[in-house]
């Protein structure tokens, strides 16, 4: 099946955005995925990041608080805590407010969902200079 030169600038549009929030290793992850299943890292491109991720009304801060707000309260400290932690310290979070948001969901989550979310933050944090 041929890719259309709209699909093609929705790819790319959305491979940029995947960038400048994860920063240049995101492709890594997507190309793993890719691997599994195609279609799967399509969506994460042209849909999450071609799509969610330039829509107007919220900026790049904001969307990252959201993500790893709702990440962190759903319980799920892999790979896409990691990622979206990592986007934070991208788009200007300081390491000390992020410190502060997990403390903040302990009301929301509870701790056994931020305790695990605190030690993704701080592997993340290991692993950065931000």
């Amino acid at each position: 099946m041929e890719t259309s030169s709209t699909e093609q600038a929705v790819n790319q549009q959305g491979i940029k955005r995947l960038q400048e929030i994860l920063g240049a290793d995101a492709m890594k992850i997507v190309e793993s995925l890719s691997q599994i299943s195609p279609s799967f890292a399509k969506y994460i491109i042209n849909f999450g990041y071609a799509e969610l991720y330039t829509r107007e009304g919220l900026s790049d801060k904001e969307r990252e608080l959201a993500a790893v707000s709702s990440l962190i309260s759903q319980g799920q400290t892999g790979l896409p805590l990691q990622a979206h932690v990592q986007g934070m310290l991208n788009v200007g979070w300081q390491k000390e407010e992020i410190l502060e948001l997990v403390i903040f969901l302990i009301g929301y989550a509870g701790f056994p969902k931020t305790v695990d979310a605190l030690k993704t933050v701080h592997s993340v944090f290991s692993t950065t200079n931000a």
